[in-house]
């Protein structure tokens, strides 16, 4: 059975993961009233901790080695910002923007977890 993703191809999307994360963290930060509604995220203070977790996580994926660990917690930060944006949105009136985004949230997760698994045990890059 081929695997799914070869090691160089799970370096190639931590990368293209960190590029968006490192992005999408920045937004958060520097403009959580503007962003955050866009990732069901209301609240400003919630959408700078996410923000600031999605930093703490960007340089580890675009160039941390071994890069499994940095696409693993990538994948768990993934799946506690969903439950995080359904909590917060429940009982108001973004409670289906916030099921899309967590919708989104566990489909990267499986791409973030297939990379993982593909850098797992592969030699570092020099």
């Amino acid at each position: 059975m081929r695997p799914l993703m070869t090691p160089a191809t799970g370096r190639r999307a931590a990368r293209t993961v960190g590029l968006g994360t490192l992005a999408i963290g920045t937004a958060l930060l520097v403009a959580p009233e503007a962003a955050g509604p866009v990732l069901a995220l209301n609240d400003p203070q919630g959408a700078r901790a996410v923000g600031l977790l999605d930093l703490a996580l960007a340089p580890g994926l675009l160039a941390g080695e071994p890069r499994w660990p940095w696409l693993g917690a990538r994948a768990m930060a993934n799946l506690a910002i969903a439950a995080y944006a359904l909590q917060a949105a429940e009982g108001h009136s973004r409670v289906r923007r916030a099921r899309g985004v967590a919708l989104a949230l566990a489909a990267a997760t499986v791409g973030d977890s297939t990379a993982a698994v593909a850098t797992l045990g592969s030699p570092r890059r020099s």
